[in-house]
């Protein structure tokens, strides 16, 4: 009877780390860089290239940091995803140089795909 109930436990145990497992997400919290040039009059810029999204999860977040701009310190520059049609896979975020990273979610649109960062001034 004592073994039969250490198996049960044994098993339910099993079970147990099993399901946890299940339902584990991992993401990475990567740092890519990339550089725009900014056109004047606020036109949008695009990132050349884009990166694949894997994730099938939209509220991972995707992030950016301004790091450095050529007109100073404190720039503010809206930032989103886009497709390779030009779509918005994204919700926008506005960065301020120097600070951040600044987080938001992408839409359900954007996984499992290529998306490019874009950005306004």
């Amino acid at each position: 009877m004592v073994k039969k109930k250490r198996v049960l436990l044994l098993l339910g145990g099993t079970l147990a780390l099993f399901l946890s497992l299940a339902g584990t997400v991992y993401a990475s919290n990567d740092s890519i860089s990339f550089k725009f040039t900014v056109s004047p009059w606020q036109q949008n810029g695009k990132a050349a290239g884009g990166r694949y999204r894997q994730t099938t999860h939209p509220e991972n977040p995707w992030k950016v940091k301004l790091n450095s701009s050529s007109e100073g310190s404190g720039t503010i520059t809206r930032f989103w995803l886009e497709d390779a049609s030009a779509n918005n896979v994204s919700t926008s975020v506005d960065a301020t140089q120097g600070l951040g990273p600044y987080y938001t979610n992408a839409l359900t649109t954007a996984s499992q795909k290529n998306s490019m960062v874009n950005r306004r001034e």
